[in-house]
């Protein structure tokens, strides 16, 4: 592995299973700003000799003939769904009302079934279009008061993401009950054996940035994959999640199943562009009226087709025929962020199944499933700024537990998390006598997304997983 160093793992202190995974956590290589793997060639990257070997293990030669026609059978579905979504445009991708979470935390069943067929979807009013603005307008205030938190020496350009994550609007945002609410409706539509330690109920705290992209601008984001790379298939108990697709049987994948998940491991090699937490779901919430052809997000709404296709591309020539013996692993290469692209995966028919997000005023709250294809509009044609505050869905887990104890200790330091280390001189905020602080934190459970609070053991009806996890994350925190 080309790691740079270990970071201590936290979840071997209260192991009271013996078959619990041990973590081995990497340090971040914060010497590149290279984050993305090499889409200029004709032909992907190929990867080491050893690669072969993962391939054989995840397509068994009993399953050859299998995979194959399941390969066959997932072109034919791709293309039908291709025209399905390029006829919706925008309005393929579900929108719903915050307002019709139910009692039990959960969306209706068939609001739920429809997000999860699409794998993504828009929130309505989560929080109010006038805590939204606020939020935006006090983020701009503080980076204006503190100009070097763009760099040093000051770019000539001012950026798109600023780079800070413990000012007084993002602690409140992540803290809002109606925010952690909505969070917990969408974990709740993952399903998990009981014994399984994973808490969909609550949540840890990944601090990430804030937006503000004006008209004109043409900075984008190349279509790619969070959640890992490689990992998807090189580590044994992640690549078990995807195990009706090696098996050619794609239509039984589950993408909502989190078994497996949870305690898989989504980055070996410590590299820039990778993410050191499990995230179930990307999200943020909109702090302006966010639209198509404004600068905002794109998504490829069909969560089972294209996961199925992106982990199955590897196993084929460009004849659609079964090759076990290369190396290409299209876009995913170890410690860079995944990506695609149209040449090599033409069956995605990309021109056609990435669509903009729709309409997303201040207040609503956007998500995407964790291996959902997705980038940023290549350019602005608005004429007001396109804002958002990422805030993901970070579930209770061992993966994410030692996360809680880094990042509550860069909270209360003032300084940015492991996953976000300076590369261009920016100034910290622990220089800062109004970031935020434990104060700021509006609720209960807000306090024990950032660690500053134990998890519930005594809650009724809690499963013998829930229990679990929730023990060894606060004798982790200390608490």
């Amino acid at each position: 592995m080309a790691a740079v160093g270990k970071r201590s793992s936290a979840n071997s202190l209260a192991s009271t299973n013996p078959e619990r995974r041990q973590f081995n956590r990497i340090k971040k290589d914060n010497t590149s700003d290279k984050v993305w793997g090499n889409l200029e060639s004709e032909l992907p990257k190929p990867l080491d000799k050893r690669f072969i070997d993962v391939k054989k293990r995840l397509v068994t030669p009993e399953n050859y003939s299998a995979v194959q026609k399941s390969w066959d059978r997932l072109q034919i579905a791709l293309k039908d769904r291709a025209a399905e979504i390029e006829d919706a445009g925008p309005e393929y991708i579900p929108t719903v009302d915050f307002s019709s979470i139910q009692a039990n935390g959960k969306f209706p069943k068939a609001v739920a079934d429809l997000i999860k067929s699409r794998g993504c979807c828009v929130v309505r009013g989560v929080v109010s279009r006038e805590q939204a603005l606020e939020w935006k307008a006090n983020l701009i205030d503080y980076v204006k008061r503190h100009p070097a938190i763009a760099g040093t020496p000051l770019p000539k350009q001012e950026p798109q993401l600023w780079n800070v994550y413990w000012t007084q609007p993002q602690v409140q945002a992540r803290s809002h009950p109606s925010i952690i609410a909505c969070q917990t409706a969408m974990n709740k539509l993952f399903s998990c054996s009981p014994d399984v330690e994973v808490d969909l109920s609550s949540q840890a705290i990944y601090a990430d940035r804030f937006r503000v992209r004006y008209p004109g601008d043409s900075r984008g984001l190349p279509a790619h994959l969070d959640n890992g790379s490689i990992e998807r298939w090189e580590d044994e108990e992640n690549s078990q999640t995807f195990r009706p697709i090696w098996e050619g049987r794609w239509e039984d994948y589950d993408a909502w199943n989190i078994d497996h998940r949870a305690e898989a491991v989504i980055d070996l090699y410590g590299g820039p562009g990778a993410c050191s937490v499990f995230r179930s779901l990307q999200g943020w919430l909109s702090l302006s009226d966010n639209a198509p052809r404004h600068g905002t997000l794109e998504l490829l709404p069909d969560i089972k087709l294209s996961t199925a296709y992106i982990l199955l591309r590897p196993f084929f020539d460009h004849n659609g025929k079964l090759d076990m013996n290369s190396t290409y692993f299209y876009g995913a290469d170890p410690g860079m962020g995944q990506v695609v692209k149209e040449s090599w995966h033409p069956g995605l028919f990309m021109n056609k199944t990435i669509v903009s997000a729709p309409k997303a005023a201040p207040g609503d709250y956007v998500f995407w499933h964790c291996d959902m294809v997705h980038k940023v509009e290549e350019s602005h044609e608005g004429t007001t700024d396109s804002s958002v505050a990422y805030i993901p869905v970070v579930p209770l887990c061992g993966y994410n537990i030692s996360n809680i104890v880094e990042q509550r200790k860069a909270f209360l330091e003032g300084i940015p998390p492991p996953d976000m280390p300076s590369r261009h001189g920016e100034e910290e905020e622990k220089n800062h006598a109004d970031r935020g602080r434990p104060e700021d934190i509006l609720t209960i459970e807000g306090k024990r997304i950032m660690g500053l609070e134990p998890f519930d053991l005594g809650e009724e009806g809690i499963t013998p997983g829930q229990f679990a996890i929730r023990s060894l994350a606060n004798e982790a925190l200390g608490l």
